[in-house]
């Protein structure tokens, strides 16, 4: 009896441990992808403001971060920041005139290129799956095909880096898209943690439908 009461124990353990799983992969996959998208999101705005110019009480802020502490900005002036620097005044100490106006745009540019190849470069060299939006491909793996390295640490390390330096860079494109991406690498590097989705690639499709069907479907409008 002893043993029966045990085992119906560990049973009931099990199976409960089995069922909350899932909602325990969603809470981790949800906290890991909204703080890797807030990662994002701050660096991409850091550096856009980098192409323009620098903090003196700390290069890691923004300009409006710098500027909050400013006694000088105001609402109705919020160019007027005496703790941001462009960088022709950081170089030549001048901030207006045509020669300080070609050496921003200058330097603008520069940064731009040095964004954009630094983006190429890693993804070329280390992630190659890491290009575009990979929505069409997400919706491929879903549909029951396998695309090995897609979802996997690199991608989604590369892929991070990248959207931040080809955002900041100008491009015209957003983080919206890749950030599905992003999401699903984490889901599937999460999988890993949890014996019931490690080695089972249905159960690991099972995670995108804790949503609604046509939440998946109605991404493609």
């Amino acid at each position: 009896l002893a043993s029966k009461s045990k085992e119906s124990t560990w049973a009931l353990l099990h199976s409960v441990s089995d069922a909350f799983s899932g909602w325990l992969l969603m809470l981790l996959i949800g906290l890991l992808a909204g703080a890797l998208a807030g990662l994002i999101d701050i660096s991409a705005h850091w550096m856009t403001d980098l192409k323009e110019g620098v903090c003196l009480i700390g290069f890691w802020f923004n300009r409006e971060h710098c500027c909050w502490r400013s006694p000088d900005t105001t609402y109705e002036d919020r160019d007027n920041c005496s703790e941001w620097r462009s960088w022709s005044q950081l170089i030549t100490g001048q901030a207006e005139g045509a020669f300080p106006y070609i050496l921003n745009y200058f330097i603008y540019v520069l940064w731009a290129l040095l964004f954009s190849l630094l983006a190429v470069s890693l993804v070329r060299g280390f992630a190659p799956y890491a290009c575009g939006s990979g929505i069409p491909e997400i919706k491929t793996i879903l549909s029951g095909f396998i695309i090995r390295g897609y979802l996997g640490k690199w991608t989604l390390i590369i892929k991070t880096i990248t959207l931040v330096l080809a955002v900041s860079s100008g491009l015209s494109l957003g983080k919206e898209g890749p950030l599905v991406h992003v999401a699903c690498c984490c889901g599937n590097i999460l999988c890993h943690l949890f014996t019931k989705y490690r080695k089972n690639e249905a159960k690991r499709r099972e995670v995108s439908y804790y949503f609604p069907l046509k939440t998946l479907w109605r991404s493609e409008e």
